[in-house]
Order: structure tokens, then sequence, then C-alpha cells
């Protein structure tokens, strides 16, 4: 797989691909050297094209850099307490309607809180498309959604309730577990999982 991609980028800036190639597997012939590569091993091998090579070295740094990183905990929905005041810190006092997407790892931790969409004052159109899609894109194990009533209004909908409970059974589908949906205002927070309005996928 690193040779493809050293083949590759070699290819894609026009130089020699058999040389360049053989000058890359005399220093790195197997794939761990990169890990071990030394200040004087990198300044040899960059000195036989040192434009390209070195940006090369540069290249396979950042990809160890990213492969390192992971989402932040932003933190723990445990507890629906915990993500309710979150959400009414977060959302409560917005003028328009909202739908946010918590997004959890196997801990449950909250690793995303991303903003699927904005509506008017008092109407949201949601799409389970687009809240799987940011699930599957995290990798999260699962996910909670959140919305605000700008009414004050803090009781559920029945079009609030029967979309939760179409995400609640798509994802079960999918093994992506809804785990609560909370409706919030400016005062208070309302969970549905709390107050068994969604019902358990068999």
């Amino acid at each position: 797989m690193v040779k493809e991609k050293v083949q590759k980028f070699y290819d894609i800036l026009g130089y020699d691909n058999q040389e360049n190639m053989h000058t890359f597997q005399c220093y790195f012939p197997n794939n761990y050297d990169l890990n071990e590569l030394t200040h004087d091993v990198a300044e040899d091998f960059v000195s036989h094209n040192p434009v390209v090579n070195e940006a090369l070295l540069l290249g396979i740094e950042i990809g160890k850099q990213v492969a390192c990183q992971r989402r932040p905990q932003i933190l723990n929905a445990k507890y629906s307490a915990e993500i309710g005041r979150f959400a009414q810190r977060e959302m409560g006092s917005l003028t328009q309607e909202q739908l946010s997407i918590a997004l959890l790892d196997t801990q449950l931790n909250v690793i995303g809180w991303e903003i699927v969409f904005v509506g008017t004052l008092s109407h949201v159109q949601a799409s389970p498309r687009e809240i799987f899609q940011r699930v599957l894109k995290a990798n999260a194990f699962g996910f909670m959604i959140v919305h605000n009533h700008p009414s004050g209004h803090i009781m559920p909908s029945n079009a609030d309730i029967n979309f939760s409970q179409r995400l609640a059974t798509i994802g079960h589908q999918m093994d992506l577990r809804l785990f609560d949906s909370f409706v919030v205002t400016q005062n208070e927070y309302w969970s549905m999982s709390e107050n068994q309005q969604l019902k358990k996928v068999i």
C-alpha cells in the first residue's frame, strides 16, 4: 500500500518512477523504516532529489500526525441532565428552531456536536439521511438529537415524537442507536427517553 502511494506521488509530479522508487526502496525497504527515520537518513534520502523527496517525507509526517488525531470529548452523555443542560446553553435561547446531533463513542462521550438543520421560528425540516451521514462519517457508536422550541413550550409535538421514533427504527437496522431525543427551551429541557416516549426497537 505504501509503495503504491509513493509511486503515485512521483507519477503525479512527473518524475521518473523507476529511478525514484529504487532510491526510496534502498532507504526504506520496510514500511516501518519510515517510523524509525533518523535525521541523517532523511538528509541522505533528500539529497537524491531535494525538493521532491523532502516534500514526500513531509507528506508522510503529516499523514502520521493525522492518523494520531482523535475527536475531542466534549462531555459525557451517560446522564440525561448533563446533556440536557449543555443543550440548553447551546440552543435554548435561539430565536429559530434548530436541530443538532450529539455523536457518541462507546463510552457515551460526546465526540461531536453538529448543527444539522436550521428552520423557522416554529418549524425545522429534518432529513434522516443527513443525520445518518453525520453519524457514519464520525464512525460514532450512537447518537442523540436535540432541537429547541423558541416558543418556550417544552413538550414535544406528535411530529417530534414520530420523527424521533423513525430515527430509532432506522438506527436499529443500521446498528446505530438513538439514545435520546431532547427538546430544549431557555429554561428547561425535555428527554423523550426519560419520559418513556421512545418505544423500544426490537
